[in-house]
């Protein structure tokens, strides 16, 4: 009876175990990241980033208000646009 017991303890501790594996945008600011399609200047357009964000090498649409930044210019995130658009600002 007590060895049920035993199991049914670890069962119910291994099933809280759980982990959620959603990426969370509002983590990446203070990221800095890595250009991957130009940035037009001026929040003018938006260009591409890429962001290690929780062990992820993750994807993002980027703006930023200042220069033009080319491709492979390295950069930080400064703020959450939307869920898939990032301010960046060079690094």
């Amino acid at each position: 009876l007590a060895a049920l017991y035993l199991v049914a303890a670890l069962m119910r501790s291994l099933h809280n175990l759980k982990a959620d594996g959603t990426v969370r945008i509002e983590r990446s600011v203070g990221l800095p990241g890595t250009v991957y399609l130009r940035i037009p200047g001026s929040r003018a357009g938006v260009g591409k980033v890429h962001l290690n964000l929780q062990n992820r090498t993750i994807e993002y649409q980027a703006v930023t208000p200042g220069l033009e930044l080319p491709t492979g210019a390295r950069v930080k995130v400064v703020a959450v646009v939307n869920a898939d658009t990032v301010e960046v600002e060079l690094a």
